[in-house]
């Protein structure tokens, strides 16, 4: 999926980035800007070498004539020579095209062909958004943004580069849950077969809990994560277009690519897993097993900043990491 980075500023001179820090533009996640630092030991071994949310403005522009010129310095620890950057914008797209009549001359567009059966996989984002993103990290001070990916690529990357990825043996299925929609990513055959998404992310489930039980939105999470109380009859119903669709997804693979989904994994969300892993397992019959983008990390000897709790920030954090994973090892 590197291929879907849309690049921006020069290339590592003579050889690939062996340092860079990938970080997520938009997010709007209340720590700050989503930023992880990895490097290439010399043994090929990725290292996490810092982690974290960074004080910065990324409030991105939503037309031309708001893109107001914003400039970035960057933690000592978090200076890599080279950045990655993950745009988690509302005009953005990932899907596949139905031909190239689909791209917008407006728009800043890269694309990847998987297969003769399947159409190219094209991540958009608006130019004007681009631009302004690419124009963060100033020219001369470190890092100098070499990627510009949209957010959902980027974590389709994280997976499709981690170790995990390479003992898989059998068509999967991983939902990629963000804020306000899910990506649905197929494998088969050690290559990504089909792309979908779905409108329903974490703050939609969190906002039906919320109402149902008269309950501040910063409470849902530590809710359902200690199962205060039970929410399946209130998340149910939430949940069940987006198991309907993900079971759609697995019988096209079917029908279409004679592949069996076996495998079904999750990542992003920030809290209740157990209680989605059972509805999935009711839904479609199933296990519904959790990916934890940071497995198979090396630490850096000397590392930088890193969360106390990993397992707590990666659902924030595997963006960022996808970015920066698809600079450093893709092929």
């Amino acid at each position: 999926m590197s291929q879907e980075s849309h690049k921006s500023g020069p290339a590592a001179p003579g050889r690939p980035p062996t340092d860079v820090v990938g970080l997520e533009i938009g997010a709007g996640h209340p720590e700050g800007v989503p930023a992880v630092r990895l490097r290439l030991r010399a043994n090929r071994k990725t290292e996490l070498v810092a982690a974290g949310f960074l004080p910065l403005t990324d409030r991105l522009p939503e037309t031309a004539a708001a893109a107001e010129p914003v400039i970035w310095t960057l933690p000592k620890p978090f200076q890599a020579p080279y950045a990655a950057l993950a745009v988690s914008s509302s005009l953005a797209s990932l899907r596949h095209a139905g031909g190239a009549g689909d791209e917008r001359a407006d728009c800043r567009t890269a694309s990847l062909t998987f297969g003769a059966d399947i159409p190219p996989l094209t991540a958009s984002l608006p130019e004007f958004q681009a631009a302004w993103a690419a124009r963060l990290l100033p020219e001369g001070r470190a890092p100098t943004a070499c990627s510009l990916q949209v957010a959902s690529a980027a974590a389709v990357n994280g997976f499709s580069l981690s170790p995990h990825f390479a003992t898989l043996t059998e068509t999967t299925v991983v939902l990629f849950v963000f804020a306000n929609h899910t990506a649905l990513a197929a494998f088969s055959g050690g290559k990504l077969a089909l792309y979908r998404e779905h409108p329903l992310g974490f703050r939609l489930v969190r906002a039906a809990i919320s109402r149902a039980m008269h309950i501040e939105d910063n409470l849902v999470d530590a809710v359902i994560q200690e199962a205060l109380v039970d929410a399946t009859p209130i998340i149910e119903p939430v949940l069940k277009p987006l198991f309907r669709q993900v079971e759609m997804l697995a019988d096209y693979l079917l029908r279409r690519r004679n592949c069996t989904t076996l495998r079904f994994s999750l990542c992003g969300l920030p809290a209740g897993m157990r209680l989605w892993g059972d509805l999935f397992t009711r839904a479609l019959n199933y296990p519904l097993t959790p990916f934890h983008p940071f497995d198979g990390l090396l630490k850096a000897q000397r590392p930088g900043p890193l969360p106390a709790d990993i397992a707590a920030a990666e659902p924030f954090l595997m963006t960022a990491l996808g970015a920066a994973r698809a600079v450093l090892e893709a092929p």
